[in-house]
């Protein structure tokens, strides 16, 4: 014969899949196979709703990109280059192409300094942050914020023409271009311009 512990187990498996096991429990209880205080359905009955610890949210991640403001109009990386504070669009007001940012470049006298070159898309990487978000572009738009530290001038262009000119047959053909609310490059026709402008650098003294 079957032992009886053996048939309550089998019965509470089959009363469990029945009525839940709360039910389950009590049953076992019954037939002796859990002590009386694991029966006792009060351990199962939260005196309150259960509630949820306050939300603290994490801290925000550290910046990736340092600058000195040198006062000059100029901020210095800890990479050991110095960047225009504005940018062609702060300085004139209006989106350049690529030969149009190449002559501005060439012609700057910012912080005293006639050395101004454009720079190299690894050279935009280098101030792109995507931890920071601060309205900086010409229309102020809070829906596109650059990822550029806050001590870079207001009224800034949306993406930068960088040095890196393809060489082909065609006229018009291309530059690389670097877009600051998303850090993606993208090749541009040399006469392109909405938006866009050109942020000079230079290597620090």
């Amino acid at each position: 014969m079957e032992p009886v512990k053996s048939i309550g187990l089998k019965r509470m498996d089959f009363f469990k899949s029945r009525v839940g096991p709360l039910a389950a429990v009590l049953f076992a209880g019954a037939l002796g196979l859990v002590s009386a205080d694991a029966a006792d359905p009060s351990h199962y009955i939260q005196d309150k709703p259960f509630e949820a610890p306050p939300y603290v949210p994490p801290p925000p991640p550290p910046p990736q990109t340092h600058f000195s403001d040198n006062g000059d109009g100029t901020l210095t990386d800890a990479n050991g280059l110095m960047w225009t504070q504005k940018d062609s669009y702060a300085d004139l007001g209006h989106c350049v192409n690529w030969q149009d940012a190449f002559k501005y470049v060439q012609s700057l006298k910012t912080g005293g300094h006639a050395d101004w070159r454009m720079p190299t898309i690894q050279e935009l990487a280098t101030i792109y942050d995507d931890t920071k978000e601060n309205v900086l572009a010409w229309d102020k738009d809070p829906e596109n914020p650059l990822r550029l530290d806050k001590k870079f001038a207001p009224g800034a262009a949306y993406w930068y023409w960088s040095s890196e000119m393809e060489e082909t047959k065609l006229t018009d053909c291309c530059a690389r271009s670097m877009y600051f609310p998303r850090g993606l490059v993208n090749v541009r026709r040399l006469s392109f311009c909405q938006n866009g402008g050109v942020r000079a650098v230079r290597n620090a003294d």
